[in-house]
This record gives C-alpha cells, structure tokens and sequence, in this order.
C-alpha cells in the first residue's frame, strides 16, 4: 500500500510585514558581512573564476564548467548565502547553534594554484576539439584583500576546416554492397518490391552526413559522425560493430588552414584458433531464434540456461517459457510486442522498439535483451534472449490533501485500486473513490454551509490499438494504448448550486518510433452530462440569461480532441547543462455530431437560439491552447526558467458562451501569481457592487475564451532541501466577444497589451527530490483593471500587503 501526502494548489493570504524592502536590506547585510573571516592568513579566498575567449565557440556558462576549480556557490549568482551563513557561526563548534550554521552552509574556498594548469588543459583540449587547434589560455590572477580573482584568457587562432570529405570503404573490410535489414512491419513493403536491390555503402554513408565542406574541424561533431555511421551498420547486420572502428585521416598539409579528410573503418579483430589476434571483415548477422523468459528472476534462477519453465510456448522459431507463475500473460501479448525477427539480419532499431513495446506492459519489468553469437554453416547468427520479471498484479494507493484558501482550510483523501494484468494482456485497471470538504465559512464544523465534493473514476488501459477494419501491420506501426474510461462527481457549493458530473470516454496514446520525445494522445470520444439539481436563488439571480443557459443549466458535452506534447527531461544531458524543454499543443471541437442529430430530428431551437436533445441543451464550440517552458541550468545550484502559453475557445452553432467547465482563468499558483485563481480579468473588467444585501463578486464573471501568459523565473538552491525562487508573471484571459455583465472584458486589438497584467515575487520551495512543496508570495505590479479605487501601478505602493499580495502553496514547480 502507497501512502502519499499531497497539497493541492490553493491561494491564500496572510496578513505578513514583510516587503521589498526588507529583501533588499538583508541583501546588503549578507554583502556586507565579511566573506574572509575564515580564510587564515597567507591563504586567499577564490572570489571569482570566469573565462574570456576572442572566439565564440560556446556559450560562457558550458565554458565554466571546464572550471577546475570554482568559488563559492551564489545564491541568485548574485550574493554567497551559504558562505555567509558559515561566516555567522562561531568559533567554538560545541555550541549547537555554530554547528548548525556550518553544517547549513559552505566553507570558504582558497584559492590553489595547482588548479591553474589543470585548467589551462582542459579548456585548451576543449578547443582543440573544437578546430582551434593552435589556441592558448592564459590564467590571469589578481590577489587583493586575501581574495583572489581568477580570469582564463583565450586567444583561439584561426581555426581548422574541412575543405574535402573522402569516404572509400575497402571491401575488404566491409561489404562494398549492403542488403537492408528488414523488420516485420517492412515485410509487406518487401512483398510489394520484390527487387530490394542492395545498396552501395558510400552512398549509404553520404546520406545525411554531419561533416559539412568549410566547416569546422570539430572533434565533437566527428564523434557524433562516428555514432552515426555505427547505428547504419548495426541496423543492417553489423552485430559487432562499435563505433571504435571508425576512424577519420586529417591532412593538414593543404595550407591555409584547411583540412582534407578521410574516413576509416578498421577490419575486425579476433582470435585464431593459435591464440594470435587476427583481422578479418566485419560479418552480417543472422538473428536465428528468439526465447523470451517471461518468468526470470536472476537471484533466484541463475543464469538462463539454468532457468526451468514450467511450460513452454512456441510459434515458429520463437520460444516463450512460463515459470512458477504459469501463463499469467497471453503469449500473443508477448509477441505482438516482440519486433525481433528471426531469419532476418540483425537489426538495433528492433531491439530498441522491443525493448520501449515490452517496457509499456505494465505487467513486467527489469526487460533485458541480449544475443549470443555463434556460427552455422559458415555463417554468423545470433541467439536472441529476453528476461523480464513479473510486476505485482495489483496495488493500492491513499493520498491526502490539505487546502487553504482565503484562510479558510480545507482537506481531501482518495483511496485507488490498480490492477496490471486484468485480462492477462498487461491491461491496465484503476479505480479512485475521492473525497474533498473545504470551510467557506468561517465555522469549520458546519458541513450544511460549507463545500463538500465526493466523487469516482475508473480506466481500463489496453496495451494495443483497438479499432475495427484496421490491418495488423498497422496497428504494430502505430502501437498505441487504448483507454475507457468513466467518472463521477457531486459537489455542493453552499450559496452557489449543486452539481453531478457523469463523464465517459475513449482515447489513443501513442509514442512516435523515431521521434521518442513525442506523444500523442487522441479523444475518439468524450461524453460529458452535467446536472445541476439545485441553484442558489441569488446566485441565479446575478446570472445573465447566457451564463445560465450555457454554464448552470443539464447540458451535455460530445467532443473530440488531439494533445500533441514533446519534453526531453528523460534524455536531457545534464552534466553539459543542456536546456529542458517542454511542449504542449491541443485542441477539441465539441457538439456537431449532437447537432446533426437535432437537425435530423428537427429539434426547435428556444429563445436563445439553442436546440436541445433529450430535451437538454448541449455544448458546440472549438477551443486550442498551446504551451511551451525551457529550462537552462546556469551551473550546479541556479537555474532560469521561463514559459509562454496562451489559448482561444469560440462558442459557434448551438452555443452563444463556452460552458464554464471549458473557459479559462487566470491567477493562481501556476497562473499570474499576484494574485488570486479566479481573481484577475477578463480585460479590465472589476466587480461593480451596489451595496445592496448579500452583494459580493461572482466567480463565473473572472472566466474568459482567450488566455495569455508569460513568465519567467530565476530558481536557487540554498541548502538542505531549501530552494528560493524569483519570478516576474504577466498575462490575462479576455472574451472573445462583448458579453453581458463583463463590461471591459473583450478582446481588441488596439488595448488588449494595455491589459496584460504584471506580478512579481519570491518564493520558498521544499524540494524532497520526489516531490517538492512550493510557497510562492505575489506582488502586483500592473493591474489592468478599470476599478477606480484601485491604483493601475500597484508597484508603487508595496507596503499595502493585504491588497497588492497573494500567497501560494502548490505542489512541484509552476511551468
């Protein structure tokens, strides 16, 4: 059993004095504090290190990390906070307090000038690699104040580069004519040409070739040449070939800086029946057969050929042996994901996609694929093994959420139940009962006033692409999950209404075979009902005619959409501090089969204009959003980040309003965080009040069908688990048209940038590696709206804390 501690992302306000400008003094305090106090005499405190290069071949922070060695760490790169907070402590480390302040911090580093040479090196091989073969760096060194700055001047020369690339394979070494290796979804196209003429390796190794003429003589980029050159052969039958064969002849005799280069490939080495090491062309494999342990446990079974099945599947030269578990998983749902052919040459892209099909069976794990040579009839072939481990069938999971919004508390639960192996096809069941009640009010006791939400949802996850008329082939191609899915909520808001929302739906998910980074996601269908057995008289009451009809009346929601995402924090590098990103696209079109249908039925539309089916109203609409966040790392403790998204819904056919489930809000912990979700726009629209009775501002109104936000964030590890985070937001939602009761809310085109609000701030972050708790503190700094009372530059008045700012507490970073 799981058990999980989260908090869901709610704002909230605290009436804290703290400001700007308590920020900015302990600034100055921590800068003004003596950063030597500890740097015994004779001794120098290395206060910088940077590099300085006349020619641009890479950024200065990739530079810096040939830094051997580096000052003390900054906090925002701007203050040392850890050494500080070592220099506070005393001398007499028994005291407890002393202890803790050193353990919290960071002793000052001294300057050695052993490192210097050791950085001249790397930095100079660093350029070499780069085609500046002739380069020279000079450390400079400035000792003053017991402190010691450090500049490693470059000066690169003119560079190498290529003026010819040669490629000439000695058949000799290695079949001067390649036959293509197949996989099985190729087999049809190999029946259609039945000629699959071989293909000349020069040609083959031309295409697509990263060595470029002029360009420069980069020992990186020729690596990842030789990379490439290693996967095409290996994708066509070269089992034990590695990239350490491949080998490039540089000419520098040409003058002028230029290079003629020759590619190599060396002959395969390997020992006679004497013992002696003799070269030989590189073979083509054979994969001969293909035995799958389904079943295997090394600590238990020893090696493979020890392993004793309890039963034994087979189709033609595949094997597939059960163990103690029986046939737990069905033997078509192993081969279906098994793109390893036997009979075929080898091929690594088949066993990568081999590896990636079994992986997303839920049911197993630690997948191992390993081949072992061996010759027969002259010929070398391969015996392919394939270990994996049985998961746990089922599993059960508990999280509980604590809220806090206004200041008023809340708290949820959820309990789930999982199953990984339903039908013994590795599909995927789940179930979650959950469970939320929150004060609105201020007696915490009172369920009859306060919110209350329970609700169900349940999936059954098919590890195939399950769709009629559809070609096998196909279906490996694409090799998509299929999902159901269904859920159910009541909530009751006192003072608002009550609601159920009954939801059903079917989606593909799939993974693009070249480009792993992507992922696609495909709503068939998703069918909404929502029903609302009672509204509050007042609330209905400030509602217009439009919001009631489209947002708080029965209504379904028929749509169909697409989510296209692409990330690469999975194979993101992150000793070179190469920049994550992430990509999110998606759009979804409501309501058309449901309005076919009233046409065809010759439903009347009523006074709005809507028709109804079942005699209840249904959504039409077409919404998209977008939204794109990168991350780069600075060095080993700051990180700037930053995040651009926006997105557009329009109401058309049956529907004048997007239903409210679908609009779009702003504010909140991951929106325009000074201030509240729900609180900022749309435009310049504000709450007008009459002052009449139970006057008060109305959700629903602070939702819009366009949204813009932007933001960027500078991140800070201090120590511990204690991270800080400084960041500037700006954004808005608007309507796409001029609705009733949201005067200013509009988008237009000639004012639309005049009401981008802006928020800035500070955060705390608590970051326990596997789950990280985020405290975020906004200040307004532009508020669009037209509210007379309320000044357009809140910036200018940063010690009205109550009104200008807006606390957060979430889960994981903002973007």
């Amino acid at each position: 059993m799981i058990i999980r501690i989260s908090f869901r992302s709610y704002p909230m306000r605290y009436k804290f004095f703290i400001t700007p400008f308590i920020a900015i003094i302990c600034v100055i305090l921590i800068q003004s504090c003596s950063t030597t106090k500890y740097v015994p005499d004779g001794e120098y405190l290395l206060a910088n290190a940077t590099v300085k290069s006349d020619k641009k071949v890479m950024s200065t922070m990739d530079m810096e990390t040939f830094i051997k060695q580096k000052p003390n760490f900054r906090t925002f790169a701007i203050f040392k906070l850890p050494l500080f907070l070592y220099n506070m402590s005393g001398e007499d480390t028994t005291k407890w307090v002393n202890r803790t302040l050193r353990n919290a911090g960071d002793p000052p580093i001294l300057y050695d000038s052993t490192m210097l040479g050791q950085t001249v090196i790397n930095l100079e091989r660093m350029m070499t690699n780069k085609g500046y073969i002739n380069a020279k760096v000079t450390p400079v060194v400035e000792l003053k104040d017991k402190k010691a700055k450090v500049t490693y001047q470059i000066k690169g020369g003119d560079p190498y580069r290529i003026k010819d690339y040669i490629i000439n394979i000695n058949d000799s070494v290695i079949k001067k004519e390649i036959q293509p290796s197949l996989s099985r979804q190729s087999l049809s196209s190999r029946r259609r040409n039945r000629s699959n003429r071989p293909i000349n390796i020069d040609t083959v190794l031309y295409r697509n070739t990263l060595v470029r003429k002029n360009s420069l003589l980069d020992l990186d980029m020729l690596d990842q040449e030789r990379e490439r050159i290693s996967s095409i052969l290996r994708r066509t039958g070269y089992y034990a070939f590695n990239k350490e064969y491949v080998g490039f002849d540089a000419d520098t005799t040409l003058g002028n800086h230029m290079v003629k280069l020759d590619l190599s490939i060396e002959p395969f080495a390997t020992r006679a029946a004497d013992g002696k090491i003799v070269e030989i062309p590189h073979r083509q494999y054979i994969v001969k057969d293909v035995v799958l342990l389904v079943d295997y446990n090394p600590l238990l079974d020893g090696s493979v050929n020890e392993f004793e099945a309890s039963s034994i599947y087979e189709r033609g030269d595949y094997k597939i042996k059960y163990g103690p578990r029986g046939k737990y998983i069905s033997p078509n749902t192993i081969l279906d994901n098994c793109y390893i052919m036997p009979g075929l040459l080898f091929n690594e892209n088949s066993t990568t996609l081999t590896y990636s099909a079994l992986s997303q069976l839920k049911i197993l794990k630690n997948i191992n694929i390993s081949y072992t040579e061996f010759i027969e009839n002259d010929s070398t072939k391969l015996h392919c093994i394939i270990t994996c481990v049985p998961d746990k069938k089922q599993g059960m999971s508990v999280e509980a959420e604590g809220t806090n919004s206004g200041g008023y508390f809340g708290v949820g639960a959820s309990v789930g139940y999982l199953h990984r192996n339903a039908f013994k096809g590795s599909e995927l069941f789940s179930a979650r009962l959950r469970g939320a009640y929150e004060a609105i009010t201020p007696s915490f006791t009172s369920f009859s006033d306060n919110y209350f939400e329970i609700g169900g949802e349940t999936s059954l996850t098919f590890p195939n692409f399950l769709f009629p008329f559809l070609k096998k082939d196909f279906k490996r191609r694409i090799h998509a999950s299929t999902q159901l899915n269904a859920s159910y909520t009541y909530q009751r808001r006192p003072g608002y209404f009550t609601r159920t929302v009954l939801a059903s739906g079917v989606k593909y998910i799939w993974q693009d075979r070249r480009q792993s980074l992507n992922r696609h996601t495909f709503d068939l269908i998703e069918v909404s009902y929502i029903h609302l057995p009672s509204i509050d008289s007042v609330f209905n009451k400030r509602l217009s005619d439009a919001a009631r009809q489209y947002s708080f009346k029965d209504h379904f929601i028929l749509g169909t959409g697409y989510t296209f995402s692409r990330t690469n924090i999975a194979s993101a590098n992150r000793r070179s501090y190469q920049p994550i990103y992430s990509f999110r696209a998606s759009i979804e079109t409501a309501g058309n089969l449901l309005a076919l249908a009233a046409r065809l039925a010759d439903a009347k539309p009523d006074s709005l204009g809507s028709k109804q089916v079942f005699g209840t109203n249904f959504a039409q609409y077409v919404r998209a959003s977008a939204d794109y966040s990168k991350t780069y790392q600075i060095d080993e403790k700051n990180s700037v980040a930053w995040h651009i998204g926006g997105g557009i819904a329009y109401p058309y056919g049956n529907n004048q309003q997007i239903p409210i489930q679908k609009r779009f809000f702003s504010g909140g912990a991951n929106g325009v965080r000074g201030w509240s979700i729900r609180e900022l726009g749309p435009g310049s629209y504000y709450f007008k009040g009459t002052g009449v009775g139970d006057d008060k501002d109305n959700f629903y109104y602070h939702s819009g069908d366009i949204r813009l936000d932007a933001s960027i964030e500078y991140r800070s590890k201090l120590f511990w688990i204690i991270e800080m985070g400084a960041f500037v937001d700006a954004g808005n939602i608007w309507t796409i048209k001029d609705y009733e009761d949201q005067p200013g809310g509009a988008f237009k085109f000639n004012k639309f940038y005049k009401e981008v609000a802006v928020a800035w701030g500070l955060g705390l972050r608590l970051n326990f590696d596997y789950v990280l708790i985020r405290l975020d503190c906004g200040w307004k700094a532009y508020d669009p709206s037209g509210d007379p009372d309320v000044t357009r530059w809140p910036i200018k008045e940063p010690w009205r804390i109550k009104k200008n700012t807006a606390w957060h507490i979430a889960v994981g970073y903002p973007f």
